[in-house]
């Protein structure tokens, strides 16, 4: 999987809307993914889900408009998660802010079947702090306003995953640029490997 090129593996654009930010404590609300081949949508999952304890705090509802009316009807998450885990298989995951996603799925994974989960990510936005170290905020709405992403409805999973979807492309083409094309390489990054930009062509910016 790893030594794939970008365009031969499968990606899962993935983002949460949960009741808060530790998922030791917090409950995930809404799950939408997009598969991407060839940096095209090929399938899409996107669901509300019902908190198993507890309601939606108000903070959250102001935050991502998803109320307690919205999910009372919605599965839980326990009905909802090997359905997720079934859509991603075989892929590669991408978030911005991937280790916020990561963790809540980490956590629901250790709860329901009491072992870790294992999954290769990609974070786009530590993608922006190696490929735009001068852009101030490298949140999902400044990046998708840097590259001129349509980013319409904040804090809602399929709006956020979509934008993140385009920004990934985006970040391609410019990685590409620097000849990376490999997926060890986009893991690499997001862990901390620094580029070089030098000859790159500024093309979105």
């Amino acid at each position: 999987m790893y030594n794939l090129t970008i365009d031969e593996a499968v990606f899962s654009v993935v983002d949460l809307e949960t009741t808060g930010l530790n998922p030791k404590n917090s409950q995930i609300i809404e799950i939408a993914a997009l598969k991407v081949e060839g940096l095209i949508i090929t399938d899409k999952f996107n669901t509300l889900v019902k908190p198993t304890y507890d309601f939606i705090p108000l903070n959250i509802t102001k935050l991502t408009g998803i109320t307690n009316a919205m999910v009372i009807d919605k599965p839980k998450i326990d009905k909802i998660f090997p359905e997720f885990l079934e859509f991603i298989e075989g892929s590669i995951l991408v978030a911005h802010n991937a280790n916020f996603d990561v963790s809540f799925l980490k956590e629901v994974h250790r709860q329901l079947y009491s072992r870790e989960l294992t999954i290769p990510y990609v974070c786009t936005q530590n993608i922006a702090k190696r490929l735009f170290p001068d852009l101030n905020s490298k949140s999902l709405s400044n990046v998708a306003s840097f590259l001129g992403v349509a980013y319409t409805q904040k804090h809602r999973a399929m709006s956020d995953a979509l934008a993140t979807f385009h920004i990934f492309k985006k970040m391609v083409e410019y990685l590409q640029d620097l000849k990376i094309n490999k997926v060890l390489d986009l893991v690499k990054i997001t862990n901390g490997k620094t580029l070089s930009h030098s000859g790159k062509r500024r093309r979105y910016v």
